[in-house]
């Protein structure tokens, strides 16, 4: 009996294709919007976190636990190519850097402004060198080379060859500093990073600063960043003089959103799925107050009032069952599409770029969220057929059949 109930369930799905097709679109659409926007989100929260971890936040950074309060150049990292060697023998270790780091001031004809000097490897692979837009890295041919951000040459005046000056201290607590020559000029996802920071030799810097070949700074990358917390309580054992320093540490702002990307992504499709829930029950309560006769007289020759309550039930989840695959189909093939191209959201960038992201977005979705999302809409196809099933059970079969005299 339950195999004819479903029979009969399906064929009334379709004995009124106009209104039918019209919840399945409506259920198609609803599920490509909630998937493309959970996708969207996704992928903008992913770029966001691995272009800070590329190269303003390192996944683990070790420096002198002194060092971070005022930026005196004498709080070095000791014995630095020792701990270099038994970091590269990790086996979650997958990149290594080095710095020198300065606090200091930026000055120019024109203008001045405070920036933090990093002082990196000549002729070495940087994370800045993916930005640049004018110029080359420094290199060993230059005397006193810097690159500095496209806001920060806008600010001071500067351009390709400008001179510019650095002062800082030094490890005897002295203001020092020397004329630069401007060798490139990058511009990151970052308006405030590009403002604030400025990339020398790190030679000529310590040098500068009274140093020999010490570094401030070692930034590890690991194989999965989620990770850190734990690496780096086994890191803080074997280097107890070191202060070492997680990404969500050092940057709680990245691990609040890393935590809230899940939840961000479920609030927006349950959004959409409870709009589509009161479209839904509006359609199919539509649809057994136009059969009031009809279920009337079902029940009068001897359907229970539980075989009709599955037959609404059936009607209404076969309608969300044939737009909830196709609607994931599509939302599929649309992240896919734009996963390899990107979405170029460029007429915002100087408001994105304010707030440290990237323009243009990939959408991305792990495949568990696919199923879940259908678990999701399964549940709310359930949720949407109880009342207009529910008001089936309140026909009268005496009246219904009174109204079809």
């Amino acid at each position: 009996m339950i195999k004819n109930i479903i029979k009969l369930g399906w064929k009334n799905v379709w004995r009124n294709p106009t209104r039918s097709g019209v919840v399945i679109i409506a259920v198609l659409l609803g599920t490509w919007a909630g998937v493309f926007l959970s996708a969207f989100f996704t992928g903008m929260v992913q770029g966001y976190l691995e272009d800070q971890f590329h190269l303003t936040v390192p996944h683990i950074e070790l420096s002198h636990p002194e060092f971070e309060d005022l930026y005196n150049p004498e709080y070095y990292i000791p014995q630095a190519e020792n701990v270099l060697t038994n970091l590269e023998e990790k086996p979650y270790t997958t990149d290594l850097s080095t710095q020198s780091l300065a606090s200091g001031l930026a000055q120019s004809a024109r203008n001045s402004y405070g920036v933090t000097i990093r002082g990196i490897i000549p002729d070495s692979t940087h994370s800045v060198e993916n930005y640049l837009i004018n110029g080359s890295m420094p290199a060993e041919q230059y005397r006193n080379p810097v690159i500095i951000g496209s806001d920060l040459a806008d600010r001071l005046g500067l351009a390709l060859k400008s001179r510019m000056v650095l002062n800082f201290q030094d490890t005897n607590g002295n203001i020092t500093g020397g004329a630069f020559q401007v060798v490139g000029i990058f511009d990151s996802f970052s308006s405030v990073f590009d403002e604030g920071n400025v990339f020398v030799n790190r030679k000529g810097l310590n040098n500068l600063m009274g140093l020999d070949q010490q570094v401030h700074s070692i930034h590890l990358t690991l194989s999965d960043f989620s990770e850190a917390d734990t690496h780096a309580s086994q890191l803080q054992k074997e280097f107890p003089d070191l202060n070492i320093t997680t990404w969500g540490e050092a940057a709680p702002e990245l691990k609040y959103t890393y935590e809230m990307t899940d939840l961000m992504m479920y609030i927006v499709m349950i959004i959409i799925i409870i709009a589509l829930v009161f479209s839904i029950i509006n359609t199919m309560l539509m649809a057994v107050l136009e059969r009031t006769r009809e279920l009337g007289m079902l029940r009068a020759v001897g359907m229970n009032k539980s075989r009709v309550f599955s037959m609404v039930l059936y009607e209404t989840i076969f309608l969300t069952m044939v737009g909830t695959p196709a609607g994931l189909v599509l939302s599929w093939l649309t992240i896919s599409y734009y996963n390899s191209t990107g979405i170029d959201l460029g007429a915002f960038a100087e408001g994105m770029n304010a707030y440290g992201l990237s323009t243009v977005i990939y959408p991305s979705l792990p495949p568990i969220y696919y199923l879940n999302i259908t678990l999701l809409i399964a549940v709310a196809a359930l949720l949407s057929a109880i009342y207009p099933a529910w008001k089936t059970l309140q026909l009268n079969p005496v009246e219904a059949i009174r109204k079809m005299n």
